[in-house]
């Protein structure tokens, strides 16, 4: 069948990360982590900050607990960006050019040889961040092609891949 619609996109190191983000910012058990490790981190720095409390155990608990915290934003913000940096510059596959073919039965990307097609019942949503929309396909395994907006030629390409998951009924959270 014709494709209602063709792109094709080169990724860009920064995109990885960008995905990485998106998908981390809109997983539940990742914001309950944060969340639990945001008011660890202020209790933490509370604690160490008020003399009153001598406790030596409720004083240890909180240089660990505030260390978790420290290394867990460390890791979020410098040691994922720096490793899909890294796995961008020594991968080939990552930088190769992506084509997306959106038919009225499913989406089929290539990847050089290599080729997947995806239905469009197992496609959950699409989160859009930062100019990149993020697909989460779910079937057997998760899946999570994303395209940035810079791979659509116009306004009116971007609009028409907008209409297409409208139709689907795939929501763009």
């Amino acid at each position: 069948m014709e494709p209602k619609l063709r792109i094709t996109y080169k990724p860009e190191k920064k995109d990885y990360v960008n995905a990485s983000r998106t998908l981390a910012r809109k997983t539940k058990g990742f914001l309950i982590l944060a969340i639990v490790l945001a008011v660890g981190i202020v209790a933490s720095i509370v604690i160490l900050l008020i003399p009153s409390l001598q406790d030596s155990y409720v004083r240890n608990i909180a240089v660990v607990v505030l260390w978790v915290g420290v290394f867990y934003v460390l890791y979020f913000f410098a040691l994922i960006p720096l490793q899909l940096n890294r796995a961008y510059k020594k991968n080939e596959f990552m930088q190769m050019e992506r084509h997306f073919n959106f038919t009225d039965e499913k989406l089929k990307m290539s990847i050089a040889d290599k080729s997947t097609e995806l239905e469009w019942e197992h496609l959950k949503k699409v989160v859009y961040n930062d100019g990149l929309y993020l697909m989460v396909y779910k079937k057997d395994s998760p899946v999570y092609p994303f395209i940035h907006e810079r791979a659509f030629a116009d306004d009116a390409e971007k609009q028409a891949f907008i209409n297409l998951l409208e139709e689907k009924s795939i929501p763009i959270v």
